[in-house]
């Protein structure tokens, strides 16, 4: 069972607001690019020409919608960090600050920090004193914690998806080449330049469809890299708001007054801190 407890972890306020995504959106301009430069030079029509089981077309087009769903949750995750830091700083909601000056900031009253930190405060105040309260405070986190990651299970997923479709096309590659043997004629000192071009044929299918997945997935990992490194980043901060003293502060904050939470006592003699 996962337990809450203090721990040190990076200062993800110190870095510019939607870093992540933007480091995105210059790797993905720099594809953009190359794909550009390809089909100026004509390389992607060769491509497209050995490649006759259109395999490298479907690994193209999963590539795409792919790395569009990676930055939708990118966005989506630097907006939580983000929220996360608002609420570790104790800004409140409405952008109003604690002097009661307007801040400019409107954060989401529905996003999933404060719901996460409205549903831990509820868990934990209303069973301060009972181990059910504790464990269901656990059950908020893992919950939470597979919400967030489920973006990055699917995209290892599609990962792997890839390199099989470049496999497939692989296979699907030499048996169109041994297809030449068996149903063409019998190799002589006249036909061979023939059977070589034949061959030629599947021997270009199963080397640009491999080619085209372990690229495709090559630089769909490093996406998913951006994308994990801001996920992380806030499932620490769900960490560091589950701390009872900034439980108490946030729920108080999202609330407007003062909401209960687990006492620093209790938690200690529950082993959480």
């Amino acid at each position: 069972m996962t337990k809450f407890r203090k721990i040190q972890i990076s200062d993800e306020r110190a870095q510019p607001p939607y870093a992540s995504f933007l480091l995105w959106l210059v790797l993905f301009n720099i594809i953009l690019f190359a794909f550009y430069a390809l089909v100026r030079e004509g390389y992607l029509q060769k491509v497209l020409e050995g490649d006759r089981s259109m395999i490298s077309l479907v690994i193209a087009f999963v590539f795409l919608a792919a790395s569009l769903h990676c930055a939708l949750y990118l966005f989506r995750s630097s907006g939580l960090l983000l929220r996360s830091a608002e609420l570790l700083d104790g800004q409140r909601i409405g952008g109003v600050n604690d002097q009661g000056n307007e801040t400019g900031v409107e954060p989401d009253r529905d996003g999933l920090v404060d719901q996460y930190v409205n549903e831990m405060a509820a868990a934990t105040s209303a069973n301060a004193a009972e181990r059910r309260g504790i464990d269901q405070a656990n059950y908020i986190f893992e919950i939470y914690v597979d919400k967030l990651r489920s973006p990055l299970e699917l995209g290892n997923f599609v990962i792997d998806v890839l390199i099989r479709l470049g496999l497939i096309g692989t296979i699907i590659g030499f048996i169109m080449m041994l297809q030449s043997f068996v149903s063409g004629p019998s190799p002589t000192e006249e036909n061979i330049q023939e059977l070589l071009i034949t061959m030629s044929t599947g021997m270009g299918t199963a080397l640009y469809t491999t080619f085209a997945g372990l690229v495709a997935s090559t630089l769909l990992g490093v996406q998913h890299q951006l994308l994990s490194r801001n996920i992380e980043g806030v499932i620490a901060a769900l960490i560091r708001l589950s701390d009872d003293g900034k439980l108490a502060l946030t729920s108080a904050t999202l609330c407007g007054g003062e909401t209960r939470a687990v006492s620093k006592k209790t938690a200690a003699e529950e082993g959480l801190v």
